[in-house]
């Protein structure tokens, strides 16, 4: 996959941002690839949203934007994706925002190894893998197939910049990689969550989400407003929260 990460922030200097991306290549290449068997190209841009019209790269599969501000006039959800309907139409897209990431309390950094991670897990956002119900081990429900949310908050380093944690395959009760449910092997069971983290199941038409232990009411809130502008606004879409 050839994944553009466009910078169209204000305040995250670009060789900063490049910085960051490289990191997270190495972990797509070296940790992930290895786990899940999907490689991808990232190319780090920077983008004006002032221009309308000026294709990223009509050869990606994929987009992520970096702005300041979700509700910023300029560089906002509604203006990009009005700049990326007109420019790159059907192809997955996802964005991320400084200011959620402070009241989501994470790196920026980190929630674009999360988006990366999750959007090359699921490009189109409509995987889900069937699992024991959370209330009935006896019944089965669809879980969304989102590969870093359940361990939410979990971090670490790779050459200085701050990266997500991400579930293994065997977490979802799939065979092959490593046979850890996660890959810096934290405490965690099968369809199970992480403190800071969360996950999503769906039951007759309806989207059900669990918290860890640790998150709070302003990081439950962060994560309603992302789920309007991230790539799975798509999957929330279509069910009833």
């Amino acid at each position: 996959m050839k994944l553009v990460v466009a910078n169209v922030s204000t305040l995250v200097p670009h060789a900063k941002f490049r910085a960051a991306v490289r990191a997270i290549q190495k972990q797509v290449t070296q940790h992930f690839k290895p786990e899940w068997g999907i490689a991808a190209q990232l190319k780090p841009i920077a983008v004006s949203l002032g221009a309308r019209k000026a294709p990223i790269q009509k050869s990606a599969d994929a987009i992520l934007y970096l702005g300041d501000s979700s509700s910023d006039p300029a560089t906002g959800v509604d203006n990009a994706l009005g700049y990326h309907a007109a420019n790159n139409r059907g192809i997955p897209y996802g964005f991320i925002y400084l200011d959620v990431c402070a009241d989501s309390k994470e790196p920026w950094s980190c929630t674009l190894s999360h988006e990366v991670l999750e959007l090359l897990g699921d490009p189109d956002a409509v995987l889900t893998v069937t699992g024991p119900s959370p209330k009935d081990a006896s019944a089965t429900v669809y879980y969304d197939l989102e590969i870093c949310d359940p361990t939410q908050g979990d971090r670490y380093k790779i050459d200085d910049i701050v990266v997500s944690n991400f579930v293994g395959r065997r977490y979802f009760g799939m065979s092959g990689g490593t046979g850890r449910t996660n890959h810096l092997n934290q405490r965690l069971r099968p369809f199970g969550v992480r403190p800071g983290g969360y996950l999503q199941y769906e039951l007759s038409g309806k989207a059900h989400l669990i918290y860890g232990s640790r998150v709070s009411d302003q990081q439950k809130a962060a994560k309603k407003k992302m789920q309007h502008m991230r790539r799975n606004a798509r999957r929330a879409g279509r069910l009833t929260v």
